[in-house]
């Protein structure tokens, strides 16, 4: 009996296939670091890699490898771990100590030639990056119509487009809002297209544009100008540097918004304000 098992024991190592996957490396980008690396880590949707250098700072890039900014840390701290996308786990064995660290980034972002609304002078800017089929952005509108007369001359609201790929018509609706900018009418057609963001299709975004009294043969020469495409390919490149992924995501003062709620605007508003002169604060309430 024994030798039978061991004779089928050996006709099944004899027997079985033995596969081996080709395995291929390609690489996509390469970053050149300004410090000598101690550690790498990234987030865990990708959209930050953070390195930790020998110098005792951390490096925050995007994952296109845009350095987003830079922080020093305590000599101590020798590896460093994500928690979500704005906290670290910071590690500093010779002392048996882990601390969670709060990491916010306040982005550069060209807002010359967006459409916006408030003062133009406020002294704290909302930048959204919306996409126009998008049922999400369009939920938020009355919410930002809210924080807008909450803060009437504390704060402007800047738009960005932001149209996702699995969105057919959004980029057509952008470039149509934005046409429609240079008649001095993107805010009246922003409104019909979110109102209307489930049925949109070009000859809908069409009626609509004609329904916000917008002169239709300069629309339509302006909808296919290179400059046009130039503003919204802008907007599309400098969100996917700065992390953007879906809509709407929003930036205040630079720092992104955690949570899309009067309550979280309330919150980044009021910060941003106390960091202000007290004439900006209280200017035209």
């Amino acid at each position: 009996m024994r030798r039978l098992s061991l004779l089928i024991l050996t006709l099944l190592i004899w027997t079985t296939p033995s596969f081996a996957g080709v395995v291929k490396l390609q690489e996509l980008k390469t970053m050149q670091l300004e410090s000598t690396p101690k550690q790498l880590t990234s987030t865990a949707d990708g959209r930050r890699l953070y390195v930790l250098t020998e110098d005792s700072q951390i490096l925050i890039y995007a994952i296109g490898g845009e350095l987003q900014g830079r922080v020093a840390v305590d000599p101590e701290v020798d590896q460093i771990s994500p928690l979500g996308p704005q906290h670290l786990l910071l590690q500093k064995t010779a002392k048996k100590q882990a601390v969670i660290a709060l990491l916010e980034v306040s982005q550069e972002i060209d807002i010359s030639g967006s459409p916006f609304l408030g003062d133009e002078s406020a002294p704290v800017t909302i930048v959204v990056y919306d996409d126009f089929e998008c049922p999400y952005c369009a939920k938020a509108v009355p919410l930002f119509k809210q924080v807008i007369e909450k803060y009437a001359g504390q704060v402007k609201l800047v738009f960005k487009n932001f149209p996702l790929g699995n969105h057919r018509n959004a980029r057509n609706a952008a470039l149509t809002a934005l046409a429609a900018d240079k008649q001095g009418k993107f805010w009246e057609l922003h409104d019909l297209l979110f109102a209307n963001y489930n049925s949109l299709n070009p000859k809908k975004i069409d009626d609509l544009a004609a329904q916000a009294g917008l002169d239709m043969e300069q629309l339509k020469k302006d909808r296919i100008d290179p400059i046009t495409n130039e503003l919204l390919n802008r907007d599309i490149k400098e969100g996917s540097a700065i992390g953007v992924r879906g809509t709407p995501t929003v930036f205040i003062n630079g720092r992104l918004l955690p949570e899309r709620s009067m309550a979280g605007f309330s919150r980044l508003i009021d910060e941003e304000l106390r960091q202000v002169t007290p004439a900006q604060a209280t200017r035209q309430q």
